[in-house]
């Protein structure tokens, strides 16, 4: 992606545009792609052929047995808690109230959604309909997110499909230890760097993506800085 980057940031940066390092290209090029994944996401996922061969690929199902408690806030909720420490985002929700149970489909709603229908008939969830989520801080000092579930009797397993954060498009020459979004620089990257992990159908995208982005940070050095501490903090 290197020399595409170049290329296209060439054509529309200033003639006296600074350069950027491979570190600065790398993670200009990992913010981009980001970028582009949640743009995907916004839109659906999986809504055509294009999008289930950049996303499918990468789709976890995380299986949970939770312990439950009955929420003291909300009515007809349960609530119980989740490490959600790989979950870079949520696709779809599901869970079982008993062993033998069929699953259903878990609708994340958000306190605003609760509160204008929690009393209407036409919107109550049921196990043949759908139920609600709704997510809190978890307990303290812990990575873990609440989850409160509305109008389950009980919850047996739950099931989520998540995607993990990417991991980043590393440029060869980054010194060998450096840290970018969480991933040491290695001997073998050094030499070969690390390509995107998705489809090739982005790779034209996140460059285009990235080059205007690079363009933009030549007149917005805090901007800028503000991202080098972003990727280098994880």
């Amino acid at each position: 992606m290197w020399n595409e980057f170049e290329i296209v940031y060439e054509a529309i940066a200033s003639g006296d545009a600074p350069g950027y390092d491979p570190y600065e290209v790398s993670i200009i090029l990992s913010e981009a792609q980001e970028q582009i994944l949640k743009e995907i996401l916004e839109t659906g996922a999986e809504s055509n052929d294009i999008k289930s061969l950049v996303i499918g690929p990468f789709i976890e199902v995380d299986t949970a047995t939770p312990t439950t408690a009955v929420s003291a806030m909300y009515p007809d909720s349960l609530e119980f808690n989740i490490d959600t420490t790989s979950f870079w985002a949520i696709l779809n929700e599901r869970l079982k109230e008993t062993d033998v149970g069929v699953t259903v489909e878990v609708k994340p709603i958000d306190h605003d959604f609760w509160a204008a229908n929690k009393d209407n008939p036409y919107k109550q969830p049921s196990t043949d309909r759908h139920f609600w989520r709704l997510l809190q801080a978890g307990a303290a000092g812990t990575a873990d997110t609440l989850f409160i579930i509305t109008g389950a009797s009980a919850v047996h397993t739950y099931y989520t499909a998540y995607l993990d954060r990417p991991d980043p498009i590393i440029m060869p020459s980054v010194l060998e230890g450096t840290i970018i979004d969480g991933t040491s620089v290695t001997a073998g990257m050094v030499i070969t760097g690390l390509a995107s992990a998705y489809s090739t159908i982005i790779h034209r995208d996140v460059v285009n993506r990235a080059a205007i982005n690079a363009a933009a940070y030549t007149k917005n050095t805090e901007s800028f800085q503000l991202l080098k501490a972003k990727y280098s903090n994880k």
